[in-house]
């Protein structure tokens, strides 16, 4: 029986705002000056609120193989969209062509991540099989959203090795669930480092979804990347969905190395929200992968290490649901193999649920 554990703390926050040009009118003779004690308009208003949410990644789900990307937990918050922040907003603006007009999300977050080799039982594990590792994480998020496109910047920051926490949580789950197999190699994992990831997304996305008789369907391109010393790569894929009273999506579904936060839907401006919406999807993302520590071992310290593939492709198919505030999804992912002699392809299970308020 496989189990995997993550106990790390995990919150992530992003932030964004939505815009609804309602303009207050005096006599027809003359419009307005606004002053600072004027009231906003209706613009500056969030179209929904802030949200949280926790998700579990595992490969029991796989069929509790207990090997290569075995557990991953988070906790994250988001915050209501607006159409500024202030003195924030130079995050977003980091990114010249991200527009003045559509909505921003900002957000923090904290999770872990846990890598096995194929057999834990192993004492002494196979040199040249994956290493063990464990990588705990907070992030920063800045989200901008406009009708046909979302722009999401991550930073992430943590440490890699003992200092994760991986072995402690994996051995405490296995310690008290009946017929765990106990992990015997930890002793060779990745050594304490230090770790950074700027990450960047950018979701093409149609204004309206397409109907396909009762139902409503989209296609999102986007393309994506990372650098850092945990991972620097390029990719980019696509992410189709099916289903009724669809939210427009933000940001792209499919999941990274990196543990993505879920923003999965929002609330189209002018629109009530339905009270049920359901839909099912398919994503897919090719990757060119520069630098994984947890395959490349320890940046500037000797460890256990494996011949990495530089090219590695990840597919992703699941279901979500939302009624009113309440949402919940379930997925299934598989990665080709990233790794000289990897045995089978990486195959987990993610459930996520989130409260908007």
């Amino acid at each position: 029986m496989a189990v995997r554990a993550g106990w790390s703390v995990i919150a992530a926050l992003s932030l964004g705002l939505a815009a609804g040009p309602v303009l207050a009118q005096s006599a027809p003779e003359a419009d307005p000056i606004p002053t600072k004690d004027t009231a906003p308009p209706a613009e500056t208003a969030p179209r929904s609120g802030p949200s949280i949410g926790a998700w579990v990644d595992n490969d029991l789900f796989g069929g509790g193989t207990d090997r290569y990307y075995t557990n991953g937990v988070q906790f994250y918050y988001v915050s209501g969209d607006r159409p500024t922040y202030g003195n924030i907003d130079w995050l977003a603006n980091l990114v010249p062509w991200i527009g003045e007009h559509g909505v921003r999300r900002y957000g923090i977050a904290f999770g872990q991540n846990m890598y096995t080799p194929s057999d834990i039982t192993k004492p002494i594990p196979d040199p040249t099989d994956r290493p063990y590792a464990g990588w705990l994480y907070g992030r920063l998020s800045v989200i901008s959203e406009e009708t046909r496109q979302v722009d999401r910047i991550d930073l992430d920051f943590g440490m890699v090795g003992p200092a994760s926490l991986a072995e402690q949580t994996q051995k405490a789950v296995h310690r008290i669930v009946p017929g765990a197999r106990w992990p015997e190699g930890w002793d060779y994992q990745l050594k304490n480092e230090p770790g950074i990831i700027l990450s960047y997304e950018h979701v093409w996305r149609a204004e309206r979804p397409a109907r396909i008789g009762p139902f409503e369907a989209d296609f999102s391109p986007h393309v994506a990347g990372s650098v850092g010393n945990v991972l620097t790569f390029g990719g980019a894929g696509v992410t189709m969905r099916l289903g009724g009273n669809m939210a427009p999506p933000v940001g792209a579904l499919i999941l990274r190395p990196t543990a993505s936060i879920p923003y999965q839907d929002s609330v189209a401006a002018g629109e009530p929200r339905p009270p049920f919406s359901w839909y099912v999807y398919a994503g897919a993302e090719g990757r060119a992968i520069a630098r994984n520590i947890f395959l490349d071992g320890n940046s500037f310290r000797d460890s256990r290490s494996v011949d990495k593939h530089n090219f590695v492709a990840a597919f992703q198919l699941g279901v979500a649901l939302r009624y009113g505030p309440f949402g919940i999804s379930y997925a299934q992912n598989f990665l080709s193999p990233e790794f000289e002699g990897q045995k089978s392809y990486t195959n987990y299970g993610s459930i996520r649920a989130s409260y908007r308020f």
